[in-house]
Formats: C-alpha cells, sequence, structure tokens
C-alpha cells in the first residue's frame, strides 16, 4: 500500500510502498517501537516511540506540530486497518517544516490522578 515517508536527517519526503506488516512499520522508520498520531480523519503518522529520547536528534513540524526522527503517512479504514494515504507528495510537502540542526525538544510526561 502507499505511504509516504519524512526523513528529517536528510530532509526528504518520498514515497514508499507498505507490505501491511505492522513489523515493517519499524523497519521504515528505523526504530524498535513505534507510536501513531493522527493527522486527519484518514490520515496517521507513524514515529519512533522513543524518538525524543535519541541524541542528537532531527525534528520536523507538520502543521505546527514538532516531530523527532523519521515519520511514515499512511491512511486508515473504519476498522482502523491501515490502507493508502490519501495525502499526494505535494500536501505534504506544504505540511512539513524542517527545524534546523541542533533543535532540541525535550520528554515531558504529566501524570493525573483520576477519581
Amino acid at each position: 500500500m502507499k505511504g509516504i515517508l519524512i526523513n528529517p536527517y536528510n530532509e526528504t519526503i518520498k514515497p514508499v510502498e507498505y507490505t501491511g506488516d505492522w513489523r515493517d512499520i519499524a523497519l521504515l522508520i528505523e526504530c524498535d517501537t513505534f507510536t501513531v498520531s493522527r493527522v486527519d480523519e484518514v490520515n496517521d503518522l507513524y514515529l519512533d516511540d522513543e524518538g525524543l529520547l535519541i541524541q542528537p536528534n532531527r525534528y520536523f513540524m507538520w502543521k505546527k506540530q514538532v516531530y523527532a526522527g523519521i515519520g511514515l503517512l499512511l491512511g486508515h479504514n473504519e476498522e482502523g486497518d491501515s490502507i493508502d494515504t490519501t495525502l499526494t507528495m505535494k500536501d505534504v510537502e506544504d505540511a512539513v517544516e524542517w527545524l534546523p540542526v541542533g533543535h532540541q525538544e525535550f520528554p515531558f510526561w504529566d501524570f493525573k490522578v483520576m477519581s
């Protein structure tokens, strides 16, 4: 299926083929564990779950939200299964801003007691 890879290390955005095997997400974004961030009603951005802990790191912004490391855009259907991204290369190029070498973000955990 069609995906788009965002690589802040070499500041490239390129189309990729995703096999549908969840393990291949980790291979594409070069990590051991990954997380997902919803970017719109259909598209998701897969990222290294430990991305903020890697140093040195590179960052990019997607519509004013900062992300660490390599990202993979895929779509999802009503059942939550991965599908082709509905975004075009132009959509992604317009949404991504590369942050400069040396930019740093720091992990933040917020714990709330629920009663």
